[in-house]
């Protein structure tokens, strides 16, 4: 079954059983769907456990924000395909700026893929120095999105 079919699986349920969140786990997929007053907002990321995958896989399911070893940033990615947004709604303010410091709960950008509005953190602690896309672009997974200079300054 596809990613697509298990969210679309998973909001039926919710619909069905009145339920404004749900959350599951197969494998090294971590799928979760919570309903707001907008509607749905789901997140698909990858679940690292490195004693049981492979090295070939621990490679195709990048992290949300990994450092460059040789540089001193880290790159907020994509964790999904979709199209990329600065600003929660229209007309309204960016999520984040450049000169912005973050943390990891800090909302950076709205992805939508199938007319679902997915929220992305930071899951990092930092400035923006720099943001890779333009509001309305096409994204695909593990796309960079901001760079950040990360920090220990508490936000």
């Amino acid at each position: 079954m596809s990613i697509i079919d298990k969210v679309k699986q998973l909001i039926s349920i919710m619909n069905e059983n009145d339920l404004s969140e749900i959350e599951i786990q197969e494998d090294v997929t971590k799928i979760r769907i919570k309903k707001s007053e907008v509607g749905y907002t789901h997140t698909i990321s990858p679940v690292t456990v490195p004693s049981l995958l492979h090295p070939k896989l621990e490679q195709a399911h990048p992290s949300q924000a990994l450092p460059k070893e040789s540089e001193n940033f880290v790159e907020i990615i994509s964790p999904m395909v979709g199209t990329f947004y600065r600003a929660s709604a229209p007309g309204a303010d960016p999520c984040v700026n450049v000169g912005d410091f973050v943390n990891e709960e800090t909302v950076v950008c709205i992805i939508e893929a199938m007319k679902i509005m997915n929220e992305v953190k930071a899951e990092t602690v930092g400035e923006i120095i720099d943001v890779y896309v333009n509001d309305g672009e096409a994204v695909e997974f593990g796309q960079p999105l901001f760079r950040v200079k990360p920090s220990t300054k508490a936000t």
